[in-house]
């Protein structure tokens, strides 16, 4: 960050060309306070199409005066062949919650919803705001037991750790994973902006978040390395790819984007009538993806405009 007093945050994603596939949420890097950079294994690495740009998603806090940022990314580059296993990012995300005055303890759980196939989570990287109090990380593994894959008991705002597994967990081997974030919205907070406000989700520091991000690797040239996590992910990148008119002239959509705008109708068509209007969906996707999946401006999202923007391409007028 060029200005650290200010920077909230910032994410880097990759937006390849049109068509052009990625995994996870088109994650390159990011900055959060107290972050350090990740050091993969040899022979791991993120690939970034040929062609693409890198978009950067800044969140800046107010601090009351003028201020002025410049962020700048690094890139080391690897010689491709020398890469045996391809990184990317997903996420385990909740908004719904909502933290009541003065409670020192809330909690918040949900899942993550993984890739198939032959992957390895490498990272584990919490994140929530000043009422941020603990993280669990816990999976249900084929044999029925639950582990404990990373704990953190006090979290820290100013210290936002990316966590490297000593032993990469084989998500064969996992049945389901859960995360369980706390909050302490009290007085014996001395970071609470104000233990009097009622918290829900928001991108200020003074709101909350409850999300873990995952890196995770998949073997190049693995027939199972799908990756169908997109809809419990950062709805961004849903259509972070281009727009091109050779995808338009494809005719049948492939299982992929099919499961996933099924996926998002199950989720978010409340009243079930086939249409997702803007009240139905999550504040995150309202926010950052709906105006784009949404191609005709008519303020609601029909099955095959989610097929058509999984898939990165725009029905033909």
């Amino acid at each position: 960050p060029g200005n650290a007093s200010i920077v909230h945050h910032a994410i880097v994603f990759i937006r390849p060309p049109d068509g052009e596939p990625i995994k996870g949420v088109s994650w390159l890097t990011s900055f959060v306070p107290g972050q350090r950079s990740v050091e993969y294994p040899e022979g791991y690495a993120r690939r970034v199409p040929a062609g693409s740009k890198f978009v950067f998603q800044m969140h800046y806090t107010p601090i009351g005066k003028v201020e002025q940022d410049l962020t700048k990314v690094g890139l080391v580059f690897a010689d491709k062949d020398s890469i045996t296993h391809e990184v990317s990012t997903i996420a385990g995300i909740d908004q719904s919650f909502e933290i009541p005055p003065f409670t020192d303890s809330h909690t918040v759980r949900s899942t993550v919803r993984l890739p198939r196939g032959n992957a390895k989570v490498l990272v584990a990287a919490p994140h929530m705001h000043l009422r941020g109090k603990s993280f669990r990380l816990t999976s249900l593994t084929k044999r029925g037991t639950e582990e404990t894959l990373l704990d953190v008991p006090h979290y820290d705002f100013n210290w936002q750790h990316a966590y490297e597994f000593s032993n990469p967990i084989d998500v064969k081997e996992i049945e389901s994973l859960s995360f369980e974030t706390s909050f302490d919205n009290s007085e014996k907070n001395p970071f609470n902006p104000n233990p009097a406000e009622y918290v829900m989700w928001g991108d200020q520091t003074w709101e909350e978040m409850a999300v873990v991000f995952l890196d995770v690797a998949t073997e190049i040239n693995s027939k199972s390395a799908s990756d169908e996590n997109t809809a419990q992910s950062i709805p961004a990148a849903i259509v972070g790819g281009g727009l091109s008119e050779d995808s338009a002239n494809k005719k049948e959509p492939s299982a992929k984007a099919v499961r996933f705008a099924d996926d998002f109708m199950k989720r978010f068509d409340r009243d079930s009538n086939g249409i997702i209007t803007r009240s139905e969906v999550s504040d995150i996707v309202r926010r950052y993806s709906f105006d784009q999946i949404d191609q005709d401006k008519d303020q609601q999202l029909t099955r095959q405009e989610l097929i058509e923007a999984a898939e990165g391409r725009r029905a033909r007028k």
